[in-house]
């Protein structure tokens, strides 16, 4: 077995690993390597790739983005997880890992921040009224300036870059309101993820309205999110019938993140 950079040609050795799970973000890992390729590793078997770890830096922290292994490879995990630290200098990481992934992280001494939750919505219908005005006040006409302002007063980070380019796909859908923006993008065939969607303090119906409207014009997928356990987001996922699915923890190495959860609806 090979443990290395990621090579430029994965997508034709990366068919298993992507069979292998459901929510397997490819499109999400070729815009990692296409922006930072020196933060892109796998592990190849027989040609093929059966662990990949890929990460995005910001100003103050790197965050890992994509982890997974094929389940009969899954002690190459630590293999990938050294490679990357061992690439990164002393720069903070950051994962969100469910709880089975975060033991990989414990004997490079990850702390855990907070946690999430994974929600799922898959389908059920939902009665609410999505009329004209409310799809002209979620539109996303001011969809980048809203972001960049919000984004860098819940993350305390620049991440411009992030968000105009390297967090934008060719199906994704950007709503915004002055007080918040929700983006979601197509994962696969069956599959929507909204990231990243934050919100200013005391914008509740908003929030609400930008759900409504990724409901609304993605409804007919399933639909999921990565959002921290706190009260009111959470009653606001399930008063449209997401379903929790699994928990997750917000690992760091190095400072702890400043991140203001109240404020992050999805990460």
């Amino acid at each position: 077995m090979f443990v290395g950079y990621l090579r430029s040609n994965f997508e034709e050795e990366i068919t298993d690993l992507i069979h292998s799970d459901s929510l397997f973000e490819v499109e999400l890992l070729k815009k990692t390597y296409e922006a930072f390729p020196q933060y892109c590793f796998a592990a190849y078997d027989n040609g093929q790739i059966v662990g990949v770890i890929s990460a995005y830096s910001f100003n103050k922290h790197i965050y890992i983005n994509v982890i997974k292994a094929m389940k009969a490879h899954e002690d190459v995990l630590i293999r990938l997880i050294k490679l990357l630290i061992q690439n990164t200098s002393t720069m903070n990481i950051y994962v969100l890992a469910d709880t089975k992934m975060a033991s990989y992280f414990e004997p490079f001494n990850f702390k855990e921040h907070s946690t999430f939750i994974r929600f799922i919505h898959s389908g059920e219908a939902v009665a609410f009224n999505f009329s004209n005005s409310i799809a002209k006040q979620v539109s996303g006409e001011d969809y980048e300036n809203v972001s960049k302002r919000i984004d860098r007063e819940v993350f305390l980070d620049d991440r411009d870059d992030y968000l105009k380019k390297d967090c934008s796909f060719s199906n994704s859908l950007k709503l915004s309101t002055q007080t918040g923006f929700l983006h979601s993008y197509v994962v696969n065939k069956r599959h929507i993820r909204i990231s990243p969607w934050e919100m200013q303090n005391e914008s509740y119906l908003d929030a609400e309205k930008l759900l409504r409207g990724v409901l609304y014009y993605r409804g007919l997928k399933k639909i999921f999110a990565y959002a921290p356990e706190i009260k009111e987001i959470t009653e606001l996922y399930e008063s449209y019938k997401f379903k929790k699915e699994s928990k997750f923890k917000l690992l760091y190495l190095g400072e702890k993140p400043h991140v203001k959860l109240e404020n992050l609806y999805a990460i």
